[in-house]
């Protein structure tokens, strides 16, 4: 599959709520602790999160576990909170939007609002979902990376696969995005100030990351397309996932290293070991 219609799979995921098939359209950006969106869903977590246990048929008191069970079912408290934090992979956001249902907090007729208001993908978690990283399972309740990749992580994983000219770059290679990179040399991070800003003095920062849904080289000339989840207006209506088209840029080669500009800012970018196996929404026999 390739990435920009992995994106189509949030903007249009199709969905059990309560006796009805829908699609809830997850077109808006969210990560964790930042923005009205985050204070939202983590209110629709809360709440969701309470009303599970009666649900689940626990004891009154009893706190819901790593894996629950639910109509015959089972599920990860893990990928609940991943949703309402900017993960969730789409079969999660489906899970998480039956089990919502199930509770009385969404229904057909608020089901877009809903969405809108409380869901979403941060940058790292659509690229992480695209390669096939981190996601909780019944039988792994807590993977490594369940609660989120860094772009700066995401780059460290596989070195000796970060691209090194512009006929290297590849689809579904992550692009990573930097600022203020020094000495030609985006893996010298900068440092956290006590106040949670870079010290820019000190290295790159590594800000955003993306997949690589399209890309043709011609000497230093780059043909490239990104798939991501930005925070920036997208055609969806939202300002979540969506592909976008660079066009032409120049590409520039440093201490061994390709680069092509985003304005001011740099994208490098890494392959990753294998090949990616994204997460794919439930299919419910469709």
């Amino acid at each position: 599959m390739a990435a920009d219609d992995y994106v189509d799979k949030y903007l249009q995921l199709w969905c059990w709520v309560n006796d009805t098939f829908t699609v809830a359209g997850v077109r808006n950006y969210l990560q964790s602790g930042k923005g009205a969106q985050s204070t939202r869903a983590a209110h629709e977590y809360s709440q969701l999160i309470s009303a599970l246990p009666k649900l689940a048929g626990l004891p009154k008191g009893r706190p819901l576990p790593d894996v629950f069970e639910v109509q015959g079912d089972k599920y990860v408290r893990t990928s609940l909170w991943r949703v309402y934090n900017g993960k969730g992979a789409p079969n999660e956001i489906q899970d998480a939007l039956w089990l919502a249902s199930l509770c009385g907090l969404v229904d057909e007729t608020n089901l877009r609002a809903y969405a809108d208001n409380n869901l979403g993908v941060d940058c790292g978690g659509f690229v992480a979902n695209y390669w096939g990283m981190g996601r909780p399972s019944v039988t792994n309740p807590n993977p490594n990376g369940a609660t989120g990749y860094l772009p700066r992580t995401i780059w460290g994983l596989n070195p000796g696969l970060h691209r090194k000219n512009p006929s290297e770059i590849r689809v579904d290679d992550a692009a990573v995005f930097f600022k203020d990179v020094k000495s030609d040399d985006p893996s010298i991070a900068a440092k956290k100030n006590s106040d949670g800003s870079y010290d820019t003095s000190s290295g790159s920062q590594a800000f955003h990351i993306g997949v690589v849904s399209s890309v043709s080289a011609a000497g230093n000339q780059v043909d490239l397309e990104i798939a991501e989840s930005s925070g920036a207006r997208a055609s969806s209506g939202g300002n979540g996932v969506n592909a976008r088209a660079l066009g032409k840029v120049t590409a520039t080669v440093a201490k061994g290293l390709v680069y092509c500009p985003d304005g001011a800012n740099r994208i490098y970018f890494t392959g990753r070991q294998g090949t990616a196996s994204p997460y794919m929404p439930n299919s419910f026999g469709a």
